[in-house]
C-alpha cells in the first residue's frame, strides 16, 4: 500500500490499542469534536490485531449535522516501506527538526483515509489525525506529502479550514 490519499501517522508503540474513553476525551479537548468507534472492540484492553481496519464517526461539538465517517487502518510499519519512505522524505524536507528521529523510531503506521465516507465534512479526517497525534504522540504526513507535523500543526491547519479547536 502507498500512502497517497491518506493522512499517515508514525507511532512508536508496536501494537495498536484503542482506549476509547481517552480518545473521546482527547477529541473533546484537542479539537472540540465528538468521536465514536463504529465497531465493538473484542479485546477488553482495546488491543488490535497486527493489521486492523476501523471506522470512526466524528463531528464538531454543537454541530447538528450527521457525524462524518472516517476509515482508519493500522499496520506494523515494517510491512509499509512506502509509508516509512514518505515519512523520511517529509522529515528531510523540513530539515529533520526532530521529526526524523520520530519517524526512525516508529514501529506502527496509522493511515486515515483523506476522503470521508459519504457526503461528510471534508475536515473530519484531519481532525481525527489531530486526535490520534495527541493520543499516540505521532507525527503526521498529509496526503500530499512534502511536510511532517504534529498536533500543533494539525490544529493550525484545522483552524485555517474554519474548524474551531
Amino acid at each position: 500500500m502507498i500512502p497517497e490519499n491518506h493522512w499517515c501517522l508514525f507511532a512508536a508503540a508496536p501494537v495498536g490499542r484503542i482506549d476509547l474513553a481517552r480518545w473521546t476525551q482527547q477529541a473533546l479537548s484537542l479539537v472540540r469534536a465528538e468521536i465514536t468507534l463504529e465497531q465493538r472492540l473484542t479485546d477488553p484492553d482495546g488491543l488490535l490485531p497486527a493489521v486492523a481496519s476501523l471506522g470512526f464517526t466524528l463531528r464538531p461539538i454543537g454541530d447538528t449535522a450527521t457525524p462524518t465517517r472516517v476509515r482508519v487502518q493500522t499496520y506494523p510499519l515494517s510491512e509499509m516501506p512506502a509509508v516509512r519512505a514518505a515519512g523520511e522524505r517529509a522529515a528531510a524536507a523540513i530539515g529533520g527538526a526532530g521529526m526524523d528521529a520520530l519517524v526512525a523510531r516508529a514501529t506502527r503506521a496509522w493511515l486515515i483515509a483523506a476522503t470521508p465516507g459519504g457526503a461528510g465534512d471534508a475536515r473530519a479526517p484531519l481532525a481525527l489525525a489531530a486526535v490520534m497525534a495527541g493520543v499516540l504522540l505521532a507525527p503526521i504526513v498529509p496526503p500530499e506529502g512534502g511536510v511532517i507535523f504534529g498536533l500543533k500543526g494539525a490544529r493550525a491547519r484545522l483552524e485555517a479550514l474554519g474548524w474551531r479547536t
